[in-house]
């Protein structure tokens, strides 16, 4: 009986940790929502409309161990950074999963999509058709 109260304590908290991790995400890897795009080099504009630019991120940058990325774009509105997306490539999908459930928890199953909403972020989580990729968008809540 102890063993069993011990394991679910342990599962508890690391529930826990993982739900304060969601709350302190304010976006991905070094880019932090509200921030302006002059803090970010190796920015290409994609697309630009009224208060509102896209840009594509050189993903070589990337510090994800194993995942590959097809594209890193990121949206600001009035020079703030509100929405961040990545693309995986070379069937990496599962590992960028395991990393934000690793991170940040289990997510809420929605359809064909995974989602983590926290204070400041909510993450959607998508399978490409062929469920060896992914794209994630990370959106500010704020």
């Amino acid at each position: 009986m102890k063993t069993v109260l011990i394991l679910f304590i342990i599962s508890f908290s690391s529930l826990f940790q993982n739900n304060t991790s969601l709350e302190k995400c304010y976006g991905f890897e070094e880019f932090k929502f509200g921030s302006s795009k002059q803090l970010y080099k190796n920015l290409t504009l994609e697309l630009e409309e009224g208060n509102s630019q896209l840009y594509t991120v050189n993903s070589n940058n990337t510090k994800l161990s194993g995942v590959q990325l097809d594209y890193f774009r990121v949206t600001f509105i009035k020079n703030k950074l509100t929405d961040i997306s990545v693309s995986t490539k070379n069937t990496t999908g599962a590992v960028l999963f395991k990393f934000l459930k690793d991170n940040y928890g289990s997510p809420k199953k929605l359809k064909n999509r995974f989602e983590w909403i926290g204070k400041n972020v909510h993450i959607v989580f998508e399978l490409y058709n062929n469920n060896k990729d992914a794209y994630v968008d990370f959106y500010s809540s704020k």
